[in-house]
């Protein structure tokens, strides 16, 4: 995720990153930078499968002996509000591990999803896709990044029942140059 702030250079960040991949080095172990200690990571474990989703990347994470602590908070979907010692801990750590929250349909009610990108202001979601060295894939050269605003539009929360079982969403957007 993205901040407004950080918006101009993620893109020249992304690309100068990745053209530094060093063909023989493990790309599945970088070791953090610092003096080694374990790091605390904020977990949301999530509804439906996000507790098995989010055990499995905790058990990931202790197979490859990662640096890192989780912080674990229930949090469901169906809670008004992201708890206050939650947000303290995700700006704390500047970490987190979430799990999808189920979102409720109808009555223009926004997401915890939604409310948790406002609140920490990453409006954007980055999927930066590229090939690596030496692995044969079924298309070469990929170089992508997708950025995908995610807290106008559908996600503003601005809808309505207009009969019975249909529920209206409205979709709003501001037009916005960023450079």
């Amino acid at each position: 995720m993205a901040t407004r702030k950080s918006a101009p250079h993620l893109l020249k960040q992304l690309h100068a990153s990745r053209h530094h991949l060093n063909p023989t080095r493990s790309v599945t172990y970088m070791p953090r930078p610092g003096d080694g200690t374990p790091r605390g990571v904020t977990l949301i474990p999530g509804d439906g499968i996000g507790p098995l989703v989010t055990g499995a990347v905790g058990q990931v994470m202790e197979a490859m002996h990662a640096p890192v602590y989780f912080e674990k908070f229930e949090v469901r979907g169906d809670m008004k509000a992201v708890p206050a010692e939650v947000l303290e801990s995700i700006k704390k750590n500047k970490v987190c591990l979430k799990g999808g929250l189920a979102t409720p349909v109808g009555g223009g009610v926004s997401s915890l999803n939604v409310q948790l990108r406002k609140e920490l202001d990453l409006y954007a979601s980055l999927v930066n896709c590229f090939n690596l060295p030496g692995l044969t894939t079924r298309h070469d050269n990929v170089d992508i990044v997708v950025i995908r605003e995610n807290t106008e539009g559908e996600y503003a929360g601005l809808e309505h029942e207009v009969v019975p079982g249909v529920v209206e969403s409205l979709k709003v957007f501001f037009p916005h140059i960023y450079l």
